[in-house]
């Protein structure tokens, strides 16, 4: 029997420091039906030479392609354009600072051969901090046991309420992915907004495995999330729950993004996004937000007190 080819997409910016780990966590999987991407994304530190170095000393008996980029491109477009040209039944979006763990391919592709109409399958991951912690994504007991359920039927509605999955764990089926468009080439970040869009129409599996060690550092994307008046990603976020109040069905959905919306709501006026702030609120009136926080938060927005100096020392 043909086993199921897995796609990944390792796209690197400015990731010198972790890349080869990265490639080399891809050669190591024990799953062996697999094609490797590798695209440097503009980097202008030693990413490309590192690529290079790797892919020149390679022995591997799968396929491997690079894409170098002489400037950086936008994240989704760039992933969307990798995309359209692969012939796999199952495509990973491998950032290039994490780390796959041997068994993550198998286990995960276990999942989805038993439901070819399941959008993508998720696991569990380790999470990297900047002071050198590891912590489950996933809070686990001194048994290794999940302290939480994963309900996958209300999935889409926690997805609204908070960040539920950890991205980089994700396996996609390739076939809904591009029949859904990939990701969102308008947004400035992918996770939020494809994972709402698929669990709104396509149920997700989840494996109980530790797939994946996530880093946290200053020079990721999610690290610029909430940057004092600048924010890359908070225009994006409003437009993602825009979205999703187009998609909700229910009374609980809306209720469920209108904590979403307090919760990116606080974080913009504390960073002083007051655009995003305003965005927000029009979005919180529509749900017909009743809570006296958010009645603050709208004086707040409205006198545009500063105060993301005592936000970047906190943070």
């Amino acid at each position: 029997m043909v086993k199921p080819r897995v796609c990944i997409i390792c796209i690197a910016y400015n990731h010198e420091h972790w890349i080869q780990e990265a490639l080399e966590s891809v050669a190591m999987q024990d799953y062996y039906h697999k094609e490797l991407i590798i695209v440097d994304n503009g980097s202008s530190d030693q990413t490309r030479d590192k690529i290079q170095s790797w892919v020149t000393s390679f022995t591997g008996l799968f396929t491997v392609k690079t894409i170098f980029k002489n400037e950086e491109q936008p994240y989704c477009a760039l992933f969307n354009e990798v995309l359209a040209e692969v012939d796999c039944e199952y495509v990973v979006d491998l950032a290039g600072d994490d780390v796959f763990y041997p068994d993550h391919l198998s286990q995960s592709v276990k999942l989805l051969e038993k439901d070819n109409q399941a959008a993508f399958v998720f696991s569990d991951a380790y999470i990297l901090d900047q002071r050198g912690g590891v912590n489950n994504f996933y809070k686990r007991n001194g048994f290794g046991e999940l302290m939480e359920v994963i309900e996958l039927g209300i999935i889409y509605e926690t997805l609204l309420k908070r960040s539920f999955i950890c991205a980089a764990t994700i396996v996609f089926n390739a076939r809904i992915l591009k029949a859904e468009g990939g990701y969102d080439a308008s947004l400035y970040y992918e996770d939020f907004d494809i994972q709402l869009r698929l669990t709104r129409k396509y149920p997700v599996l989840f494996s109980n495995h530790v797939g994946v060690l996530k880093r946290q550092h200053r020079n990721s994307m999610s690290a610029g999330q909430y940057a004092s008046h600048r924010s890359n990603m908070l225009p994006s976020t409003v437009l993602i729950c825009e979205k999703a109040k187009e998609m909700n069905r229910t009374p609980q959905e809306d209720h469920a993004l209108g904590e979403r919306v307090m919760y990116e709501l606080k974080h913009a006026l504390w960073s002083a996004n007051f655009q995003a702030a305003d965005s927000l609120i029009d979005l919180g009136k529509r749900l017909k937000i009743k809570r006296p926080l958010f009645g603050f938060y709208k004086l707040w927005a409205k006198s545009r007190i500063d105060i993301s100096w005592i936000y970047e020392k906190a943070t």
